[in-house]
C-alpha cells in the first residue's frame, strides 16, 4: 500500500533507473553473464512490457475513432458561431502542422536516433517488402486509399489515416443527425470511457513494464541507449521551446500585444499542466483564468477552450513526430519524402483524436509507428522518459489553447466592431 502512495512519476522514474541498472549489469558487454546464459530469460524479462503494449494496442482503433467522432461532434454550436468556429479550426490545423514540421525538421537535423546503433536493432527493424511496395503507390492512389473500403481490413491492418477519416465521418453524422444519432453517440461515450479505463488499468502495470522493458532494451541495445535518450529528450524539449516562440510570434503579429505579458498572465496554467499531464483536468481553471484575468468574452472562451482541450495538441503532435523519426533512425527505416508528408498529415490528424488524459499519447504513437512499418517495440525505449515529456508537452498544449482563445477574442471583437460600423 505504501508503494501505491508514491507519486506515479516517481514510480516510473525509479523503475527507469532500476531497469537501466539491471540492464547494464546483465549486458554481456559487462562480462557478468554470457549472452547464451541470459537468452532463455529475455522473453520473461519483457513479459510485463508485452502485456502493457498489447493492452494499449487492443483499444487503439476504437479509442481513435470515438475520440475523433466526439471531438467533431463538440462543434454542435458551429452553426451559430460559424465565423469563430471556422477561424478556430483553421488556426488549430495550422499550428499543429507547424508543430509537426518543427518536430520532423529537428529530428532530421539533430538525428537523435543515430546515437543508438546496434546489430540487433538493425536485424529486428528490417523493412518488410510491403513497405517497399507502398512507396511505389502514386499520390492519388494514396489519397484514395485513405477512404476505407473495408473497415475490417482497415482495423486489422491498423491503417491510421483511414481510421481517422472514418472517425471524422462519424462525427459529421452526429452533427447533422442529432436525434437519430443520439443512441450511437451515447454508445461512443461509453466506449471512450471503457478505452480510457483500459489505459488507466494498463498504467498500473507501467512501473513493472518499464523495469522489464528498460532492462531488456539495455541488454539488447547496449550503453549507447543512454546517450541516445539524452539526445532524444533534448530534441523534444527544444522543439517545445520553439513552439512557445511560435505562439509568441503569432500573438504579437495578430494582436499587436506583448506576448511576454500574456505568458506571465497565464503562468499558472502550464505549471498545472506540467503537474497533472492532463489538459482536460486543467480546463475548468483555464476557463476561469481566461474570463477573469485575460478578460476574454465568454462566447469565445466557452467555445475555444473546450474545443482546444479536445483537438488542439501541438505539444503532443511535435512529440509524436520526433518520436517517429527518432525510432525510424534507431531501426534504420528510411522515410521517403512522401512518407514525411504523410507523417505530417497522419500526426496532425491523430493528434486531433488524442484524448486529453495521461498515457493516451502512447496509444496514438503506436498506431503511427505501425502505419510507417516501424517496430512498435521501439516504444519500450521511450516509455521510461515519456512521463516527463508528457508533463512538458501538456504545458505546451494548454498554452496553445489559451493563445488561440486570446487571438480569437481579438479577431472576434474586431469583426463585431466592423459589423457595427
Amino acid at each position: 500500500m505504501s508503494f501505491l502512495k508514491i507519486p506515479f512519476w516517481i514510480q516510473i522514474f525509479a523503475s527507469l533507473l532500476l531497469g537501466l541498472l539491471f540492464g547494464i549489469l546483465l549486458n554481456p558487454e559487462t562480462g557478468f553473464i554470457s549472452s547464451l546464459t541470459l537468452k532463455p530469460y529475455l522473453s520473461w524479462m519483457k513479459l510485463p512490457g508485452d502485456i502493457f503494449l498489447n493492452l494499449l494496442q487492443m483499444i487503439m482503433i476504437p479509442l481513435v475513432i470515438v475520440s475523433i467522432a466526439l471531438g467533431v461532434s463538440s462543434l454542435r454550436n458551429l452553426k451559430d458561431l460559424w465565423s469563430l468556429g471556422s477561424k478556430t479550426l483553421l488556426y488549430f490545423i495550422f499550428t499543429t502542422i507547424v508543430s509537426v514540421s518543427i518536430g520532423i525538421t529537428l529530428a532530421l537535423v539533430i538525428k537523435p536516433g543515430n546515437q543508438i546503433q546496434n546489430q540487433t536493432i538493425e536485424t529486428n527493424g528490417t523493412i518488410p517488402d510491403s513497405k517497399i511496395n507502398q512507396n511505389e503507390e502514386s499520390v492519388p492512389e494514396i489519397i484514395a486509399n485513405i477512404i476505407p473500403k473495408n473497415l475490417v481490413n482497415v482495423w486489422s491492418k491498423q491503417q491510421m489515416l483511414s481510421v481517422v477519416f472514418f472517425g471524422m465521418i462519424l462525427g459529421i453524422f452526429f452533427l447533422t443527425s442529432r436525434e437519430s444519432g443520439a443512441a450511437l453517440k451515447a454508445f461512443c461515450h461509453s466506449l471512450e470511457s471503457f478505452c480510457l479505463w483500459v489505459v488507466a488499468t494498463a498504467m498500473k502495470l507501467a512501473p513493472l513494464a518499464v523495469l522489464g522493458l528498460m532492462s531488456y532494451a539495455m541488454v539488447q541495445i547496449g550503453f549507447s541507449l543512454l546517450f541516445g535518450l539524452v539526445s532524444y529528450i533534448g530534441t523534444v524539449i527544444f522543439g517545445l521551446f520553439c513552439i512557445f516562440i511560435f505562439y509568441s510570434i503569432l500573438i504579437f503579429t495578430l494582436t499587436r500585444k506583448n506576448p511576454f505579458r500574456f505568458l506571465n498572465q497565464i503562468r499558472e496554467i502550464p505549471l498545472l499542466g506540467f503537474s497533472t499531464s492532463s489538459s482536460s483536468s486543467v480546463l475548468p481553471y483555464s476557463l476561469k483564468l481566461a474570463k477573469e484575468k485575460l478578460k476574454l468574452k465568454e462566447t469565445v472562451a466557452d467555445f475555444v477552450l473546450p474545443l482546444g482541450a479536445t483537438i488542439n495538441m501541438d505539444g503532443t503532435a511535435l512529440y509524436q513526430a520526433v518520436a517517429t523519426v527518432f525510432l525510424s533512425q534507431v531501426y534504420q527505416v528510411n522515410l521517403s519524402t512522401i512518407d514525411l508528408f504523410l507523417l505530417v498529415g497522419t500526426v496532425t490528424a491523430a493528434s486531433i483524436g488524442t484524448a486529453a488524459t495521461p498515457g493516451v499519447g502512447l496509444v496514438i504513437l503506436t498506431s503511427i509507428l505501425y502505419t510507417f512499418q516501424i517496430p512498435i517495440e521501439g516504444i519500450t525505449i521511450l516509455f521510461g522518459v515519456d512521463r516527463f515529456l508528457d508533463m512538458c508537452r501538456t504545458s505546451v498544449n494548454l498554452t496553445g489553447d489559451l493563445s488561440c482563445a486570446f487571438i480569437m477574442d481579438h479577431i472576434w471583437k474586431e469583426t463585431k466592431t466592423n459589423e457595427k460600423n
